[in-house]
């Protein structure tokens, strides 16, 4: 699946140019010029070259340690590389030396938001409104103050009150690199995710992001340590994007996201003694548009998935479901599941217990903190619930996502991009004080 990450990619030709000061063509100011030429190029080039531009951006930055507009860029590159958390240095220095700096304070209380500073960021969103005039920004980013407002109160109340868990790195399985996507096995013995780090089937990169293409890594628990991950062979991997989706209770069955004719398809791979098959799509139920995130119910009835289906949804992507027709061997007529589930802001990564009736899923909407966080919503009397916020620690201010339940309720994995992390998005465990509901397999 292509993650939607939440960022702030913006070209440097939207910053104001204040405070980059004209040399005069040698020396030092040359030098430092030079510097910040480099760093704009790299930094225009997206994916991988931002750390490029971090380096170059840093040399100008020892020879102006108190240049604001380069302290912005500093921050805009950290904002979009591994370790998100790491601009509000830049950004907050950036804030006292030029107050007077067009969007420096949105962009200060966009990285408080992410260190969860929920106050100091409320405060520094407000002061962007104050100095903004209520004149919108042409970047649209800048005008979503009072969105982000309402997400810092969202953290605020859910991290006052944190949920009885414990959320922890998977030890040996991360890496620099986005990986994302757990699917453990039941017994919990192996696990599969998806990684775009190096050494991925065919080597390919992303032309515009620069990332690797994805790959579906496995690795096993031996002696109660994680085996170091490895692709797994084709015909599962390809030369081109494949993800993990959902797997089946036996562990026999694996949905994963491929490239196909259209943006990207939910295929099928089925393991027979070992071996995993070619992933095959699932009739009736793909689109032109992409079909990322699935999961397939235990009695095999429904399959949820996420897409983004235009007039069919309620604003970005939605979670819809599908009926299997045995008489036509495919996939019925897509099912919104509506404005109970679905917000106007994109929804992903579902997960759905043995049961059937309830489900676990991302959302940007609801009463999110800051990017995806993971929400549960119960089928009861005809109606899904109200989604409930699964809390702090387990949601944090960043993306968390794909969150999956092991079979007794008390463990589950997701993927998160938060300080303390190896960079990008990486796979944690989180151990329930009281189990979670799963129900039982129909």
């Amino acid at each position: 699946m292509k993650m939607h990450r939440t960022t702030l990619f913006l070209s440097l030709f939207l910053l104001p140019a204040m405070l980059l000061q004209a040399q005069d063509g040698s020396g030092p100011d040359k030098e430092f010029a030079d510097a910040v030429k480099r760093g704009d190029k790299a930094y225009d080039g997206g994916g991988l070259d931002i750390d490029q531009a971090l380096v170059a951006y840093e040399q100008a930055l020892a020879l102006q340690p108190e240049n604001a507009e380069v302290l912005v860029k500093i921050g805009l590159c950290h904002l979009n590389g591994a370790q998100r958390h790491e601009s509000l240095t830049y950004f907050r220095k950036a804030a006292e030396l030029a107050p007077d700096m067009p969007r420096v304070h949105f962009l200060l209380g966009f990285a408080l938001q992410l260190n969860g500073e929920w106050d100091a960021a409320i405060t520094a969103f407000e002061e962007h409104k104050q100095r903004s005039l209520g004149i919108p920004d042409p970047e649209p980013m800048y005008n979503r103050a009072d969105r982000y407002i309402a997400e810092c109160r969202n953290g605020r109340s859910l991290s006052a009150s944190p949920v009885p868990a414990e959320v922890a790195l998977v030890p040996g399985i991360n890496s620099a690199h986005a990986d994302y996507g757990p699917l453990p096995t039941a017994d919990g013995s192996t696990l599969y995710f998806t990684s775009r780090r190096a050494g991925t089937t065919g080597g390919k990169r992303n032309k515009v992001t620069n990332e690797y293409f994805e790959d579906i890594y496995a690795s096993t628990l031996d002696r109660d340590k994680w085996t170091t991950p490895a692709p797994l062979p084709e015909p599962l991997n390809s030369k081109g994007n494949d993800a993990t989706l959902g797997l089946s209770a036996d562990g026999s069955t694996m949905l994963v996201f491929r490239d196909g004719p259209g943006m990207g398809d939910i295929h099928r791979s089925t393991q027979v003694n070992g071996v995993w098959g070619a992933p095959e799509p699932l009739e009736g139920l793909n689109t032109k548009l992409q079909e990322s995130s699935a999961w397939t119910t235990a009695d095999g009835q429904w399959t949820y998935f996420v897409s983004d289906r235009g007039e069919e949804g309620l604003g970005g992507q939605d979670i819809f479901r599908s009926r299997w027709i045995a008489e036509t061997n495919s996939w019925g007529p897509a099912e919104n599941l509506g404005p109970d589930v679905n917000s106007s802001y994109d929804e992903e990564g579902v997960f759905v217990t043995p049961d059937g009736n309830t489900i676990y899923f991302s959302s940007k909407g609801h009463t999110t903190m800051g990017g995806y966080d993971i929400f549960r919503s119960t089928f009861t009397d005809g109606r899904w619930s109200r989604p409930e916020n699964l809390g702090w620690p387990i949601n944090s201010a960043d993306d968390d996502l794909f969150f999956v339940l092991m079979p007794d309720g008390s463990t589950g994995y997701f993927c998160s991009v938060r300080p303390g992390g190896l960079g990008m998005d990486d796979i944690y465990r989180v151990e329930f004080t009281a189990p979670q509901h799963l129900g039982q397999a129909r």
